[in-house]
């Protein structure tokens, strides 16, 4: 009795391994605030509103974010996100997610200067 549910660990830690050890699937959606995500103003938030920040997926579901300590991720990279397009890899935890990294999609072009 003892062998088999010896056997039977390592065939579940086997067939939980690759679930453990792939990277997180991205997820595609836009950083606003919660009040202007519960308000349906994803693509006009005011910047007052900015606290607490979220993912709003292409799915409309809305994540709490939070920055994976492992990340090396800082707030200012969440700032300049805010209102943009972007592309997220962490983990779902409920209604939060653990950012671990983030990519902005299609970034505002800066000004351009010419002389004249």
């Amino acid at each position: 009795m003892r062998n088999s549910s010896v056997v039977g660990m390592i065939l579940a830690a086997a067939l939980a391994a690759p679930v453990f050890g792939q990277e997180p699937a991205p997820i595609k959606g836009r950083i606003v605030g919660l009040k202007c995500a519960q308000a349906g103003k994803i693509g006009e938030c005011y910047l007052k509103w900015s606290q607490p920040m979220v993912l709003v997926n292409e799915d409309g579901d809305t994540f709490l974010i939070e920055l994976g300590a492992q990340s090396g991720l800082q707030p200012e990279q969440l700032d300049e996100a805010f209102g943009q397009e972007v592309e997220v890899r962490g983990r779902i935890l409920g209604g939060r997610i653990e950012l671990a990294a983030l990519t902005v999609l299609n970034p505002a072009a800066g000004k351009e200067f010419f002389k004249g």
